[in-house]
């Protein structure tokens, strides 16, 4: 989603820019020029910095997941059009 259009600037850009550091509006602006032409997505912009009612429902977190070498493998020669084998590899 774009959040400001003036500049090209997406959701995804905004949350870099917080992720990398970004704390305030003037930050973005200089990072990203968010709400440097008309100012209509100061208000949005904002929202997704530290704070901001985006800023908890956006947050991601790392998963670390051991992986284990030695597992399953599904299909095998012959039974499938793909001559490689695929690991089942279980997700968090």
């Amino acid at each position: 989603m774009y959040i400001c259009i003036c500049n090209a600037v997406t959701e995804r850009q905004v949350h870099a820019a917080v992720d990398a550091g970004a704390t305030t509006l003037s930050d973005l602006q200089f990072e990203l020029g968010v709400a440097s032409c008309c100012g209509c997505c100061a208000e949005t912009a904002q929202e997704y910095l530290p704070g901001g009612r985006c800023s908890s429902v956006c947050q991601t977190q790392s998963v670390t997941v051991e992986v284990n070498t030695s597992a399953p493998v599904v299909g095998g020669a012959g039974s499938a059009a793909n001559s490689f084998p695929i690991r089942l590899v279980a997700a968090a």
